[in-house]
């Protein structure tokens, strides 16, 4: 009788041995999944309201990061939309959350994703902001450096036209838009940065106000140390 009952609760061991197995890898599974989306890849934009100098965005990825790449005021050269900024100054900041999109049909523009001297397109993902920025008739935002001429070197085959084409360009990004301008240095930085890590879909985006005095703490001494382009 013993030896049955042994012999019995030696093949319910053995049989449920599997099912543990398969238990603890699933949970480990799980808790690596459920950490890399913890650690997922995002973006943060502060914004301030102020025309001079309208915020700053940082970018983390899984153990890096920028901690800061400034917008660059109206006073700043080459393409400068200073009437969304004056807009951000009166309508409020538009914050919540946004996706990573590519240029709209009718941009023409002449590349599909991302690319260095290009812009990143950020649309409003969330209720109220799309309500704020359609009030400000825009879809989204749009971060770009001084100008885009590396991308129509290949596209443009008259040198005298790529200036012309480049000012087209911005007119086309900012009808559907709201610009924010970062220098051809950190627009480098930040093109570097994306291209070291995942696509899109795996990037969150963020936008919050900040405080005039505390983007000029973080933006003025890099200013003055390196002139923006």
């Amino acid at each position: 009788m013993n030896s049955h009952a042994g012999k019995t609760e030696l093949s319910i061991s053995r049989r449920t041995r599997p099912t543990r197995l398969f238990r603890t890898i699933s949970f480990a599974l799980f808790l690596a999944l459920t950490a890399g989306e913890a650690a997922g890849a995002e973006i943060v934009l502060q914004l301030s309201g102020n025309a001079e100098f309208p915020g700053w965005m940082a970018l983390r990825a899984e153990a890096e990061a920028i901690d800061r790449i400034c917008f660059l005021g109206k006073n700043a050269r080459g393409n400068i939309d200073g009437n969304f900024l004056d807009a951000l100054s009166r309508s409020g900041i538009p914050e919540g959350e946004y996706a990573i999109s590519g240029p709209l049909e009718d941009e023409r523009w002449p590349s599909r994703t991302f690319q260095k001297n290009g812009v990143l397109r950020l649309k409003a993902a969330s209720g109220e902001t799309i309500a704020h920025l359609d009030r400000m008739r825009v879809l989204g935002l749009a971060i770009h450096g001084r100008d885009f001429y590396p991308l129509l070197e290949n596209r443009v085959k008259d040198p005298k036209m790529i200036a012309f084409y480049n000012d087209d360009l911005f007119e086309r990004l900012r009808t559907h838009w709201g610009p924010l301008r970062i220098s051809n240095w950190d627009m480098g930085r930040l093109f570097d940065f994306w291209a070291r890590f995942s696509g899109p879909s795996q990037w969150k985006v963020r936008v919050q106000s900040g405080s005039a005095e505390e983007t000029v703490k973080k933006c003025k001494p890099a200013t003055a140390q390196r002139p923006a382009d």
